[in-house]
C-alpha cells in the first residue's frame, strides 16, 4: 500500500511568493519549497502546511509505511479556474506517483474545498488541517487584525460581507 502526503494550495501562495511552479514530488523538493516560502513571507500558514506535510511524510516513513509526498498548487483567482489547474496537477501527480490512498494536508477550509475532486480519483484516508498555536494579547490581536485588513483577499472576505 502505498500513501500519497498530498498538501494543496488552492490559491498558489507558493508559486506568486516563490516563483516555484508545481506540482512538487519528493521531500527534498517539498522541503525546498518550504525554505524559500518561509524566507519570503515567515507569516504565510502555507509554510506551516509545506513543514506538517513533510512531518507526515516523514513519521509514515519511519514506521515503515511505503509514501510520497507532493504539492500541487492552483491560481490566484481561487475559483473554478485555480481547481482546474489543481485537477491537471493532481492527475500527474497520481500517474507518476500511483498512491493506493491519500493523506490531505492543508492550512484551512479554502484548500480542503478541494477534498471531494482528490476523493473522486483516489482514496482519502486522513486530512490535516494546519493550525499555527499562538496567544495573542489584545495589542497583538489588534497588529495581526489590521495587517489582515491590508490584505485584499482577507479583506474581501471580511469586509465585503459586513458591508
Amino acid at each position: 500500500m502505498k500513501i500519497l502526503v498530498l498538501c494543496v494550495d488552492r490559491d498558489d501562495d507558493i508559486g506568486v511568493k516563490t516563483g516555484i511552479k508545481t506540482p512538487l514530488i519528493g521531500r527534498e523538493a517539498n522541503l525546498n519549497a518550504a525554505t524559500k516560502l518561509g524566507l519570503a513571507d515567515p507569516e504565510d500558514s502555507d509554510v506551516n502546511a509545506l513543514l506538517s506535510a513533510i512531518s507526515t511524510y516523514d513519521g509514515l516513513v519511519r514506521d515503515g509505511q511505503l509514501a510520497e509526498i507532493a504539492t500541487i498548487c492552483g491560481d490566484v483567482h481561487v475559483g473554478s479556474s485555480s481547481d482546474l489547474i489543481l485537477a491537471q496537477q493532481l492527475d500527474q501527480v497520481l500517474e507518476q506517483v500511483r498512491p493506493d490512498r491519500v493523506f490531505l494536508v492543508s492550512d484551512g477550509a479554502e484548500d480542503e474545498a478541494f477534498a471531494p475532486i482528490v476523493g473522486s480519483r483516489v482514496r482519502v484516508d486522513h486530512v490535516r488541517r494546519v493550525y499555527v498555536r499562538q496567544t495573542p494579547t489584545a495589542e497583538s490581536l489588534y497588529y495581526t487584525l489590521g495587517r489582515q485588513l491590508k490584505n485584499p483577499k482577507v479583506r474581501r472576505k471580511i469586509v465585503a460581507p459586513l458591508g
